[in-house]
């Protein structure tokens, strides 16, 4: 049989995740039993990861619409010879101008409220996929044995709880590419402002409040507001690959999940 593709992500290389029980005082353990798992609630940490996956998907189902309704696309700044502000050095058009001061500082906050209106849930979602990567991580490898179901089942159970991570992990890099995109106009916009300082008028900001507007808006988008790394689950070409062919060959989970806790650490200013 071939092995499984997903072994390269989901076990580090020579190694497997052993588990240790105590075995009974007078009967010698077989190794079937040295792979058994009897949690103290009568499931099976599989059958565990799989609703969890399924509680995953329930919330990721408005999470996703949200996404649609967002349209974090139609604010990505127009980009120039490699440089997003070099545009504003010379004359070319600028979809995203909203030719006031007032205008600029409206569409400032329509950025922040679709920011915040994605990184909070998106925070949660992350924690429950963190969870499932965990508990799959410990309780499962080429080992895991099931008392109740068959060998087929189990292989077939594993399957759909690596579809599971993978689908996850899929969503989360969609919404970290959103933030990405709005955090990106936050900043044209606030050079935009810049225009307008001490222009006199209707449309006069003093340099204090633009540069207020600016240092609150990083504040946000560094994730630190919430605590929350996002970019940590941006996707590269490497990743987009591996979620696209069904494999990993750079990372495997013990590393993947590393980088999980840290993006949930509370960061510093």
């Amino acid at each position: 049989m071939p092995s499984n593709p997903f072994d390269a992500f989901f076990e580090l290389p020579g190694e497997s995740n052993e588990r240790k029980e105590q075995p009974e005082p007078e009967t010698p353990s077989t190794p079937m039993e040295d792979r058994t798992v009897f949690p103290e609630d009568g499931k099976e940490s599989l059958d565990e990861i799989l609703e969890k996956n399924a509680a995953f998907e329930r919330q990721a189902e408005s999470f996703s619409k949200l996404l649609s309704q967002t349209k974090a696309v139609d604010h990505e700044p127009v980009a120039f010879s490699g440089n997003t502000l070099v545009q504003y050095l010379i004359e070319i058009h600028d979809p995203h101008d909203q030719q006031s001061m007032r205008g600029e500082k409206a569409y400032h906050q329509l950025l922040e409220n679709k920011f915040r209106a994605i990184i909070v849930p998106m925070l949660e979602l992350a924690k429950l996929h963190s969870e499932i990567a965990n508990r799959f991580n410990e309780d499962v490898d080429e080992h895991y044995y099931s008392v109740e179901k068959t060998d087929r089942e189990v292989k077939s159970d594993k399957e759909l709880a690596l579809e599971g991570l993978l689908f996850q992990r899929k969503l989360l890099g969609n919404a970290a590419r959103d933030l990405g995109i709005l955090a990106h106009a936050l900043e044209v916009c606030e050079v935009r402002l810049k225009n307008y300082i001490d222009a006199g008028g209707d449309d006069n900001i003093s340099s204090a409040e633009q540069a207020l507007i600016a240092k609150s808006r990083s504040y946000l988008t560094s994730g630190l507001s919430h605590h929350f790394d996002y970019g940590l689950f941006s996707l590269n070409l490497l990743d987009e690959a591996a979620l696209t062919f069904r494999f990993f060959t750079k990372q495997t989970l013990s590393q993947y999940i590393q980088r999980l806790e840290s993006a949930f650490r509370n960061r510093k200013q």
